[in-house]
């Protein structure tokens, strides 16, 4: 096991992009996966996967993209809808690292994550409470640990912010409002892009939390017809506060935003450019 700290050597060991490269884009896929998260942060130089759905269906959208090696494969939390899929991607896919919680008890897959680490040869690295940085060619990935108190996995997710430039995503997993606040009390920014926490439940949401983030784009990661109601009518109205654009994967598919260092972007839906 491997604290955050040492990620930095980690990673820049495996990237192929120069210090001070420049990159024409970052490209963030929001994976249809159903209802589950699944999302691939491609730069030059740079491949992460954020969650992975429920199973191995997530390899198929990592052929069509024609991604065979990824520099970290990063669990949110212990829920088997974000990364049920992991252990695929481990036995199927050159990972340079996988990182999650480090919750101490964790669920069964998270344990059964952790075991195929290591017996692949995959280092294990726990992004622990706290906020740290790691930046390379050109884009920066700010890590936020989970509350060392957390009182279940949702409120024990790992959040990520990637920044390209002016153009930036964060990540929060299941993160509900509890987290949320304390993502807050870290310090996050205004935002592009955010991925609606938890799936677009009333839960993923407040005021406070609108306010600092203030996204342009909202993408929820959701099932069509799923039993849970997401997302929310309430959460919805918040969204629409700000952003310009909400996507959902249960009517989009899979939705790509490619960012430019301006801050510019634009989206896709499958094949079809519609920004």
């Amino acid at each position: 096991m491997l604290r955050l700290v040492a990620l930095a050597a980690l990673l820049l060991a495996g990237l192929g992009v120069p210090a001070g490269a420049q990159q024409e884009t970052l490209r963030v896929r929001f994976l249809d996966v159903g209802q589950a998260d699944a999302v691939l942060v491609e730069a030059p130089g740079l491949r992460l996967l954020y969650d992975a759905g429920r199973g191995q269906d997530v390899l198929a959208w990592l052929d069509e993209f024609g991604v065979d090696t990824l520099d970290a494969v990063v669990a949110s939390h212990g829920h088997a809808d974000h990364i049920g899929g992991i252990e695929w991607v481990l036995r199927n896919r050159v990972v340079r690292a996988y990182l999650d919680n480090g919750n101490g008890g964790g669920s069964a897959t998270l344990r059964s994550l952790r075991r195929s680490a290591r017996e692949l040869g995959v280092p294990w690295v726990v992004v622990a409470p706290g906020k740290r940085t790691v930046e390379q060619g050109g884009v920066r990935l700010t890590w936020y640990g989970p509350p060392a108190d957390a009182e279940d996995e949702n409120n024990a997710s790992v959040g990520l912010l990637v920044e390209y430039g002016a153009f930036s995503v964060l990540l929060t997993g299941d993160a509900e409002r509890p987290e949320l606040r304390h993502f807050i009390d870290l310090g996050v920014p205004r935002v592009t892009v955010l991925k609606a926490s938890h799936h677009g439940a009333d839960d993923g949401v407040n005021p406070g939390w609108i306010m600092a983030t203030r996204p342009e784009v909202v993408v929820i990661s959701v099932g069509a017809t799923n039993g849970y109601g997401h997302p929310c009518p309430n959460a919805l109205s918040y969204y629409r506060r700000y952003a310009r654009a909400i996507y959902r994967t249960d009517r989009h598919g899979t939705v790509t935003i490619t960012g430019r260092k301006d801050g510019t972007w634009r989206a896709e839906t499958g094949a079809v450019e519609i920004r």
